[in-house]
């Protein structure tokens, strides 16, 4: 799923700068923090409560007329930032990808190589949809996250204006009504 991917290549690249100034450990000695340049920290690892490969029922998919796409999104990114998820597309519709991610809703939004579009609840979650901070006006592409224990649920949503269906729509809006549909699916921690 090249949109997707390339989506995440511009968050991996737009920089969210993270340095390793300080970890934690579990009893076992792994890794449970890592902290940000902006002093605030992210779980060593993606949360684990919600798989969106499998814990989406086919119902919720095929609202969307979602089909797999990339069967693995899972992506270790540079500086510890991890996502864990899949890749859907919609014929002549969007594609997105589905993971869950490390990174919170403070990481991203303390991060000035981002824009936040607009802030939201989901299902009682904080969310946010966020612009590459030089491209402040894109409205093909949409990375949309909602507050989990330990990261968030990332929706890297593309959605160039030749798609038939959905061109012609903000792609953030999208994300947001896909998100109204996959949150409530999120246990609570």
């Amino acid at each position: 799923m090249t949109a997707v991917r390339s989506i995440r290549a511009m968050v991996c690249g737009a920089g969210i700068a993270l340095l390793v100034a300080g970890c934690g450990t579990d009893s076992e000695g792994a890794a449970t923090t890592v902290t940000t340049t902006t002093g605030l920290p992210i779980a060593a690892e993606a949360p684990t409560s919600f798989d969106p490969c499998t814990d989406i029922p086919q119902e919720v998919l095929a609202s969307e007329s979602l089909v797999p796409d990339t069967l693995d999104s899972n992506v270790d990114g540079g500086q510890g930032i991890k996502w864990r998820g899949c890749g859907y597309v919609a014929p002549d519709s969007y594609a997105v990808g589905i993971t869950t991610t490390n990174l919170t809703l403070p990481v991203v939004r303390d991060n000035d190589e981002f824009v936040v579009r607009q802030e939201y609840t989901v299902d009682g979650r904080a969310a946010m949809a966020v612009d590459a901070a030089d491209e402040p006006d894109l409205r093909a592409s949409c990375t949309f996250y909602v507050e989990m224990a330990g990261g968030s649920l990332e929706l890297s949503m593309s959605n160039p204006a030749s798609n038939d269906k959905t061109g012609h729509l903000d792609t953030c809006g999208l994300a947001l009504a896909l998100a109204e549909k996959v949150v409530p699916l999120i246990p609570d921690a």
